[in-house]
Order: structure tokens, then C-alpha cells, then sequence
């Protein structure tokens, strides 16, 4: 039998993770929303899909920084850089605050689903500061 906090992670997770059924996150391709549908709701599917999306968006935001640091003066590169290092540590705390660390996979997912979530949405403001 699953305890209250088990089944609320659960609940959480599933709410939280399957942007196909909800108003997908600016960034994210389509394909990542019919990979989560067709997971069926199957935990490590949904882990899949979500470290598939996670490896193009983690590139796409390696792109637009790389652009980015080639079009950039000097100052701003040294800006952008440590803008950069303090965002990774945000995104990386914050997500690892939404995990609960007795969670189990539910937690895990909520984690990734979060840190893919602000990794597209980072990608989109880079490529944003390209076009200024």
C-alpha cells in the first residue's frame, strides 16, 4: 500500500511531468510531447523521453552560449560566463529541492523533468540575446 506521501509524489510527478497533456514548455520540440504520451504513463519511459529532449535542449543551450561568447565584447563574455556558472548552480539546487530525497523514481522524475524544463527555457533566453 502506497503512504500518503508516496502517492502524493506520485500525483505530483505525473501532473507535473507530461507536458503533452498540458500547455507545453516554450522550447521543447513536439516529439518530446508524443514520447510522453505513448510512454503511457510507464515511469521509465517517461525517464527516457525525458533524457532524450534533456540531450538536445542541453545542446541547443550549448549552441547559443558558444554564439553567443563569439558576438559578445569581452566584458560581456566575462558577464555572460558568470551569469552562466550561477544559473547551472540555481537550476541545479532548485531542482534538487523538488526532489524528495525518499521519493524514489516519482521524486527523480520531478528532478529531471525540472532541470529539462529550465534548460529549454535557458535556451530560449540565449538565443534571445543573439537576436538583440
Amino acid at each position: 500500500m502506497l503512504t500518503r506521501r508516496a502517492a502524493l509524489l506520485i500525483a505530483l510527478a505525473l501532473s507535473a511531468t507530461p507536458h503533452a497533456a498540458q500547455a507545453q514548455e516554450p522550447g521543447l520540440r513536439k516529439s518530446y510531447g508524443t514520447c510522453m504520451e505513448r510512454s503511457g504513463g510507464v515511469t521509465s519511459a517517461m525517464q527516457e523521453c525525458i533524457s532524450a529532449e534533456h540531450t538536445h535542449q542541453d545542446r541547443r543551450l550549448n549552441t547559443a552560449y558558444q554564439s553567443a561568447q563569439t558576438k559578445l565584447s569581452q566584458q560581456r563574455r566575462n558577464q555572460l560566463r558568470d551569469v552562466q556558472r550561477k544559473w547551472i548552480a540555481y537550476r541545479d539546487a532548485d531542482c534538487a529541492l523538488r526532489a524528495d530525497p525518499g521519493g524514489g523514481s516519482a521524486s527523480q522524475m520531478t528532478e529531471n523533468s525540472c532541470v529539462l524544463d529550465k534548460t529549454a527555457q535557458r535556451a530560449v533566453e540565449l538565443e534571445a540575446l543573439l537576436s538583440q
